[in-house]
């Protein structure tokens, strides 16, 4: 109990350094739109510390920017979508670096921690990019589920965003696609499958639709 709660004190104190990291004037242009090298050089250093062998967050936007298009967002959606996708695990910054190598399930305490990083993202975000309002939105629902058991809000089916319905999608095709400690990469078809059995539960059926047709199915 006494290490969980100096976890917590620490998510505490590293929220404060977190959003002083994403102020850096580098973050934003003149007219308060965040700069894409540096966000791409942020999302590097978060699959890093995620243990990706290969870009995850890069791929990811790529792939949500993609499927995106094909569900007929408007290009401004489609800047916010991408943007999401690149800073999505910004609160994992503050999280214990061993609970990404974990080849085991988490405790409750550790699917604690783990919980709280899409609040942690979304405040960290609202102080960087007080421009794009909806990226810490994005980031903060990109693990609701279609089914409502998602976290942090619960938010079932169409009550959770397009954009935040398509990141989670992209996500976890992503995150398939790559070697992980626990498992080695999973090909496009098992991917496919993988979503198509999760359809109507974890992800939006229409959008696992997409990214089946996307990638030939």
């Amino acid at each position: 109990m006494a290490g969980f709660v100096v976890h917590l004190l620490l998510i505490v104190a590293l929220v404060f350094v977190t959003w002083k990291y994403l102020r850096l004037r580098e973050m934003t242009s003149g007219e308060g739109l965040p700069d894409l090298a540096c966000l791409q050089g942020l999302s590097s250093l978060l699959d890093t510390a995620e243990g990706y062998a290969a870009p995850h967050a890069a791929t990811m936007a790529a792939e949500a920017e993609a499927l995106g298009r094909r569900l007929g967002l408007a290009e401004p959606t489609l800047l916010s979508l991408r943007l999401a996708a690149l800073v999505h695990d910004a609160g994992q910054i503050n999280l214990p670096r061993d609970l990404f190598k974990k080849p085991g399930p988490l405790t409750a305490e550790e699917w604690f921690l783990v919980r709280t990083h899409p609040l942690i993202g979304e405040l960290a975000l609202r102080q960087a990019l007080p421009a794009l309002s909806d990226v810490p939105a994005l980031v903060r629902w990109h693990h609701e589920r279609w089914d409502g058991t998602g976290y942090p809000d619960r938010l079932l089916a169409t009550e959770i965003p397009l954009p935040a319905r398509i990141l989670a999608v992209a996500d976890a095709a992503a995150a398939m696609a790559q070697p992980r400690p626990y498992r080695p990469a999973r090909s496009a078809r098992e991917i496919a499958e993988e979503l198509g059995r999760q359809a109507g539960l974890q992800f939006d059926p229409e959008v696992v639709q997409a990214w089946v047709a996307q990638h030939g199915g």
